[in-house]
């Protein structure tokens, strides 16, 4: 529950869903506050003229009576008028501030406070003002029975028929003879307002509502939905799977974006495919190779190693290089791989040990870092190549070349080497100094030619048999103390330059 509930909070849709509803709401709720308390003042003030007309439309409807001074006729126009069911009263002030008309007769001649309420938008200043503004002398208060009322009082201005009319001369110096107070119930005017105002909140609430609905509704279809699509296509390509599509059946940014993903996997198959195949290719050489390569870290602990180290040595797991190759139990006192850690540089070296079966090998060992992103070595590689056939070769030749030359140097005729072109010494034998009284050192390695063993005039006849005999017998040479020395000389035919 908690999970969902934080996967619900992270989640993008429901964020846009918040902040635009917050602004739809906001904006809504200014609209709705805006036009509830303008439709209030548009409906008071049409209120409030429509009274002002009334109370002119009776101050004009009394004129004629007042004139002619017909109590009868004033207060039946007043009943009249007031018996109208939004009028609550309509009075008649003098100046003094006695009601002398009212659609109340219990009203009659009940004189108020000249600085009551009414008579006080007037009377506020003396003399009392003549000219008043309809705001001022509009006024607003509650009735016994908890509703509100609305007054409206004007003066009555002394005309000039009233001061000149034979039966109730006003001094001509007297502007105000009275006031007409008209007052109207708002009852029904606030319960109208009061439907008006739920109304433009109903409408407000739906609007928004409405509204909301429809951002759900499209960010869910074509946000909401294509995102967990493409999250869920993304997901797929992290766990290897290229073959699945990311369906996502729009011309929108979203579609093009999923078009994107879907292009993407398949490059991201194509170069997977490309590195499984050199991957394969590279495991291939690593266990085929006729070599030993083994991959070991600071410790020469082995991490990796090929079948050709495995079948010849049976590491166990966590073995260390030493103890797999020789069975020791420490490093080996000049190990290559250790140098290629301290220095990062390439090693070579050539090492003993011995195969599984007890026998001696002989190995080329080449070494070399293997480094990671940063540059630093994490592990060394190590070839070996398995010299022991040549070692075996080797020391087969050298015991022939003893051989050879312990036969050589004990036959008890003197034996030379010739170079065939030039025929100087090469190498000769042990019984050259006996017979002939040079050292090997003095004789051989081109420090001679065989040549020189005969007497200048013989040269050049002898040159000539020795490369084309092969038996001269009765050689006259000399050694080196000059004594002659008659000699049979004895020549292979494949020691013959060709073409002799």
């Amino acid at each position: 529950m908690l999970e969902r509930l934080n996967r619900i909070r992270r989640s993008l849709v429901l964020k846009l869903i918040l902040t635009v509803g917050l602004v739809l709401l906001l904006s809504i709720s200014t609209w709705a506050y805006f036009n509830i308390n303008f439709q209030k003042k548009k409906f008071m003030d049409d209120i409030i003229m429509g009274t002002d007309r009334l109370t002119n439309t009776i101050r004009l409807g009394a004129h004629y009576a007042m004139m002619l001074n017909s109590r009868d006729d004033i207060n039946q126009i007043i009943n009249n008028i007031g018996r109208q069911k939004e009028i609550e009263t309509i009075r008649i002030y003098n100046k003094e501030g006695q009601i002398k008309f009212s659609n109340l007769t219990s009203e009659v001649d009940r004189k108020t406070n000249i600085e009551a309420e009414a008579c006080f938008i007037c009377h506020r200043s003396d003399p009392p003002l003549e000219q008043v503004a309809l705001a001022d002398r509009t006024r607003i208060f509650a009735s016994p029975q908890g509703y509100r009322l609305l007054g409206i009082i004007s003066p009555i201005a002394n005309e000039p028929d009233c001061s000149t009319a034979p039966c109730h001369v006003h001094p001509r110096g007297k502007k105000i003879l009275g006031a007409l107070d008209v007052v109207v119930s708002l009852q029904n005017t606030d319960e109208t307002l009061r439907r008006s105002e739920q109304g433009s909140i109903g409408l407000a609430v739906f609007v928004f509502l409405l509204t909301s609905a429809i951002i759900f509704i499209f960010l869910f279809r074509f946000v909401n939905q294509p995102i967990q699509k493409l999250i869920k296509g993304t997901r797929h390509i992290a766990t290897g799977d290229y073959i699945s599509t990311v369906a996502v059946d729009q011309d929108d940014e979203m579609g093009q974006l999923a078009l994107a993903i879907n292009q993407m996997s398949e490059k991201i198959a194509e170069k997977q495919s490309e590195l499984n195949k050199q991957r394969d290719e590279y495991q291939t050489l690593f266990e085929q190779v006729p070599c030993i390569i083994t991959v070991q870290d600071k410790n020469l602990r082995l991490l990796r190693y090929n079948h050709e180290f495995e079948i010849n040595f049976n590491p166990q797991p966590g073995d260390f290089c030493y103890h797999a190759y020789k069975g020791r139990d420490q490093k080996c006192p000049h190990c290559p791989v250790e140098k290629t850690f301290k220095d990062g540089r390439i090693h070579f070296g050539e090492e003993t040990g011995f195969s599984r079966d007890g026998t001696p090998n002989y190995w080329l060992v080449r070494t070399s870092p293997i480094r990671n992103a940063a540059g630093e070595i994490v592990a060394a590689m190590e070839m070996s190549v398995d010299i022991s056939d040549r070692k075996q070769l080797e020391d087969q030749l050298e015991k022939s070349e003893k051989k050879y030359h312990e036969i050589f140097n004990n036959i008890p005729n003197p034996v030379f080497v010739l170079d065939p072109e030039t025929l100087e010494i090469i190498d000769c034998n042990d019984s050259v100094e006996t017979v002939y009284g040079y050292t090997k050192d003095q004789i051989s390695n081109g420090n001679r030619s065989f040549l020189d063993l005969f007497a200048d005039k013989d040269r050049s006849r002898f040159e000539v048999m020795i490369k084309k005999l092969a038996m001269i017998d009765h050689v006259n040479q000399i050694n080196r103390s000059g004594l002659p020395l008659i000699v049979n000389i004895r020549i292979p035919n494949d020691w013959r330059p060709k073409g002799s």
